[in-house]
């Protein structure tokens, strides 16, 4: 995993197991590696955001804790995001009653400017 191919800010739409859909926008603004924080995220809906820090990488996926948490967050057990092939992000947000994806396309990034 080169984490530079990460960075900019993503954004799509959460598809829950339990039925709902929602925006979120996950900001990968530095390098990272495990241990440190992979960005923030915003998920304005609930609202809920924080930061995500990076526990295991494991080739192209990347499993995180999410802490800071600020708004009306529902804690996972499990949260990850993986670069698939086509350059989007797929995260998964995993609990014991629910599990949610997105596919996540870069909105922007610093060869944008």
């Amino acid at each position: 995993m080169n984490a530079d191919s990460l960075l900019g800010v993503w954004t799509g739409t959460i598809h829950n197991s339990n039925g709902w859909e929602m925006k979120i926008t996950i900001s990968i603004l530095k390098p990272f590696e495990v241990g440190t924080t992979l960005g923030i995220f915003d998920i304005p809906m609930l609202p809920c955001s924080g930061t995500f820090r990076v526990v295991i990488i494991r080739g192209e996926t990347i499993e995180l804790a999410a802490q800071n948490l600020q708004g009306d967050c529902w804690k996972a057990d499990f949260d990850s995001v993986e670069l698939l092939p086509d350059g989007t992000l797929q995260y998964i947000s995993k609990s014991r009653n629910w599990e949610a994806q997105a596919i996540l396309q870069r909105v922007f990034d610093d060869n944008m400017k």
